[in-house]
């Protein structure tokens, strides 16, 4: 039976799941990665954080290799669609990867960065992926067996939005305000200002003053409280904005911006 050795691991994290394992990943390498891999003995395995790369030990006791560094795409699907809508990709277009180490090959250059809206780099598959990973690396002559290798990393981070309550019904005739129950002295928190934008002639809105990271869960605790009731509490807990309900709205500058929206009628 053949043995594999540890050459390099990586693990995917997302501010979105509050910085856990990114899940529903799949990791296709290109034509010439699969091509690469088959010379050199190397399995690429998916683990519940990310992927593992291994070779096989026999190949390496019967041919030793090049020495040559490798040069490894790999082409990284997601069941989730709105992945790309919630994730902030920096400027550049290019993500670092976090350093680990202890493998079996020395990482010279890794590149992330999102897949354009174009056919994937397989050969032209309608199942484009979501980014991609290129590692240049080169295998170590030595390494001690039996070690894995410490995870390098990818932290996708979160993009941010703007949350927008509307109130209808009996809350809309009132003068509201909303409270950040873990705002503090040193924390002032979110806050909220009346946006002329209704979605209804008698509704009124409200619009956060800073865009909030998106998450799958969000931790806010926000109160609505009647302003001309002395502050009297109206809703003890407000719902937290939910990413599949988002729209697009124009700030004072005439800037289009989007929005989170959450309804509340009462």
């Amino acid at each position: 039976m053949a043995r594999y050795r540890h050459m390099l691991a990586l693990d995917v994290t997302h501010e979105f799941y509050g910085g856990a394992a990114m899940p529903g990943l799949r990791y296709v390498p290109t034509m010439e990665t699969a091509a690469l891999m088959a010379r050199e003995g190397l399995l690429l395995r998916s683990t519940a954080s990310g992927m593992e790369l291994w070779q096989e030990q026999a190949q390496e006791a019967d041919a030793p290799g090049s020495g040559e560094a490798w040069q490894l795409a790999i082409d990284v699907h997601a069941t989730d669609a709105l992945l790309r809508f919630y994730t902030a990709w920096p400027e550049t277009g290019y993500l670092p990867l976090v350093a680990g180490g202890a493998g079996a090959v020395q990482v010279l250059r890794a590149v992330v960065q999102p897949a354009p809206e174009a056919p994937d780099r397989r050969g032209g598959s309608s199942d484009r992926p979501a980014f991609w990973i290129d590692i240049a690396c080169r295998p170590l002559a030595v390494a001690p067996p039996g070690q894995p290798a410490r995870p390098w990393r990818i932290a996708l981070q979160a993009g941010k939005v703007h949350w927008k309550y509307f109130f209808s019904g009996g809350l809309a005739a009132k003068q509201l305000s909303i409270i950040d129950l873990d705002a503090s002295p040193s924390e002032p928190g979110v806050s909220f200002a009346r946006s002329p934008l209704a979605a209804t002639r008698d509704g009124t809105a409200y619009l956060s003053a800073v865009p909030l990271p998106m998450r799958n869960a969000p931790q806010q605790r926000l109160q609505l409280r009647d302003e001309g009731m002395a502050g009297k509490v109206l809703i003890k807990r407000l719902p937290n904005a939910n990413i599949e309900k988002v729209g697009k709205e124009r700030d004072l500058n005439g800037q289009s911006m989007i929005v989170a929206e959450i309804y509340v009628h009462q």
